[in-house]
């Protein structure tokens, strides 16, 4: 038996290393296996199409429901004619305030304001150093005439804008006799005129001491504080007297000038939308403040400026706006979608439209102008229906689709 021991051995060790072989190579055909699987493009429950020069997006009932998708079918309406005008954002001169020099001399100060930094009302600057050369006297001596009689001036407008604040308060409360807007322009006026009063009184104050000789340096305050928009001067610089050091203004009121077509004509005083480039999702209706006296020299048509009340922080002058004016005529036919439909791709506005239970087709829309909650339009028809919820999360599916595409390249 002995002789067939060797043998037997060497036949068990065999098949242990042919079944370790074999058992090595199953398992890691299934890792390979496995891998390419994960290489593969994820299957996902969408599907994007093209289908008659439409980009057409694909979800079951099922996706919908977990993606939160939802649609409402646009409303039908007709609209007066309207004139689309071109234009950008001015400060309102009214809330522009300039700081200037009381005296000639140094600025002196610990620190010193930077475009685009906030002030508020009273604020010290800094001080200037009197350096008054005998030639200065008589230029000080009528600026001082001047800054009295702007002093007794401001004193009667205060009078009268006092009077005509209590009259407009007392209509406004008499049934609306008088618009909280013009309650608010009053109140406007009178604290404008408070604010001359109190710079005039500074002016006085530093030019008698500049005249009676007096060495000490001279306080340079803000009157009414804003936002500071320009700085021509800065501590240590020599400055004259009623040099421009500063200018602030304040931008919860702002100016849009527009201007319509050339040869178009808009005649009366017309209402105005007013939608800035970059805040499409929050039109302003524009106060009519005049008519610029000549047209565009570049685009040859009527100019009009408007008055933006309650503006955004945002908002600043040289920023593009588009008008839309009335201009009463023969009425549109159209639509209203809702701006919560708006996506924006491509440098232009698009809606998908339900085509049916489960798609989705991507269309251009050309927003002519806002209405109430939504913007006008021709470009859809009664009855469509668009997505309202879950239009950003479409329009990332046709990227992932395109993703996926060029992965499979």
């Amino acid at each position: 038996m002995k002789r067939f021991a060797v043998p037997i051995a060497g036949v068990v060790l065999c098949i242990l290393i042919a079944g370790g072989v074999i058992w090595s190579y199953l398992g890691h055909k299934s890792d390979i296996e496995a891998d390419a699987k994960s290489d593969e493009p994820i299957k996902n429950a969408s599907m994007v199409k093209s289908a008659n020069g439409e980009t057409v997006v694909t979800f079951d009932d099922e996706t919908q429901k977990r993606m939160g998708i939802r649609t409402a079918a646009v409303a039908t309406t007709s609209k007066d004619a309207m004139v689309t005008a071109y234009g950008f954002l001015a400060e309102d001169p009214a809330l522009s305030f300039v700081v200037k020099a009381p005296i000639s001399g140094i600025i002196e100060a610990a620190k010193w304001p930077d475009v685009g930094e906030a002030v508020a009302d009273g604020t010290q600057l800094g001080t200037i150093g009197p350096q008054i050369a005998p030639a200065d006297r008589a230029s000080l001596t009528d600026r001082l005439a001047t800054a009295r009689a702007d002093e007794d001036s401001a004193r009667a407008n205060i009078v009268s804008a006092t009077a005509e604040l209590n009259r407009l308060r007392r209509l406004n409360a008499d049934d609306k006799g008088a618009s909280d807007r013009a309650v608010e322009d009053a109140q406007n006026r009178l604290a404008g005129e408070q604010a001359r009063l109190k710079g005039a009184a500074d002016s006085i104050a530093a030019l008698q001491t500049a005249l009676a000789g007096a060495g000490a340096a001279f306080p340079m305050n803000v009157a009414k504080g804003g936002v500071v928009t320009e700085v021509t001067a800065h501590p240590g610089e020599t400055v004259d007297l009623g040099q421009q050091v500063l200018r602030v203004t304040r931008f919860n009121s702002i100016f849009a000038r527009v201007t319509v077509p050339a040869g178009v004509s808009i005649a009366g005083e017309p209402h105005a939308t007013l939608v800035v480039i970059g805040h499409e999702k929050t039109p302003y209706e524009g106060e009519r403040v005049g008519i610029a006296p000549q047209a565009d020299p570049n685009l040859q048509g009527q100019t009009f400026v408007f008055r933006i009340h309650d503006a955004q922080a945002s908002l600043r002058p040289g920023q593009s706006v588009t008008a839309y004016l009335e201009n009463p005529g023969s009425r549109r036919a159209g639509v209203i979608v809702p701006r919560d439909a708006i996506v924006w791709h491509q440098g232009r506005s698009w809606a998908y439209v339900q085509t049916d239970d489960d798609s989705f087709a991507r269309r251009p829309v050309d927003l002519e102008e806002p209405s109430g909650a939504g913007w006008f339009t021709r470009s859809l028809k009664a009855g469509d229906k668009v997505v309202t919820t879950g239009v950003q999360t479409l329009l990332s599916e046709e990227f992932k689709s395109q993703i996926q595409v060029e992965d499979t390249d």
